[in-house]
């Protein structure tokens, strides 16, 4: 078991109540602006408690999500806000799903834990559909904030790995073969937070 399952097996159980707050904040700026239909279907990377799943699931009554989390227990907590949820345990580096079978993939606080971001986003491109949309919300090293918790995590926090600035993370999008189609930086009280929409371009770069 890698160490960032270990750390959220270990969070599980008090996850929602300890970060209730940051969490409705986080899931509403993911999912403003999101356009969905109920015939469409939706990955949710790093899915964790379930959240979000539940959340894109009322808005959108019919449509069809998965969850997928390295952590085991935080998957089991997912489960007890929706039985009837797809959740498979991996990692968004070795996805497994097949190729080119979703029309949406969302990944929301998560990529500063990614070890291997660029392998991740390549495997987010793999499974979308052609025109297809990724929305990826992480915190912001843009700010002095994000900055500054970034250093206390990197000797308190065994999951986190790095925080990225705006023009990086779009950066290595376009290196995956995305094109973006908006991107914004948010205040979320003590966090800085970026949400990146982008699309698969139709041929990847050289």
């Amino acid at each position: 078991m890698d160490e960032v399952a270990r750390e959220y097996n270990r969070l599980a159980k008090e996850y929602d109540s300890r970060w209730s707050k940051y969490i409705a904040a986080t899931i509403g700026f993911c999912l403003e602006g999101l356009e969905l239909t109920a015939s469409q279907r939706v990955l949710d990377i790093a899915c964790g408690t379930g959240a979000l799943a539940e959340q894109v699931a009322q808005h959108w009554p019919g449509i069809t999500i998965y969850g997928v989390d390295v952590s085991r227990d935080m998957l089991v907590q997912a489960r007890r806000k929706d039985r009837k949820m797809a959740l498979v345990q991996g990692a968004a580096d070795q996805l497994p799903f097949r190729t080119g079978c979703f029309d949406c993939v969302v990944c929301a606080n998560a990529f500063h834990c990614f070890r291997q971001p660029e392998s991740s986003l390549a495997e987010m491109r793999r499974v979308l559909v052609r025109g297809g949309r990724l929305v990826l919300l992480d915190w912001c090293d843009d700010y002095l904030s994000c900055k500054l918790i970034g250093v206390w995590l990197r000797w308190r926090d065994p999951a986190y790995h790095r925080a990225y600035g705006l023009q990086e993370c779009q950066s290595r999008m376009a290196s995956a073969g995305f094109e973006v189609v908006s991107a914004e930086r948010r205040r979320a009280g003590l966090w800085g937070l970026m949400r990146i929409e982008a699309i698969p371009q139709q041929h990847l770069p050289i």
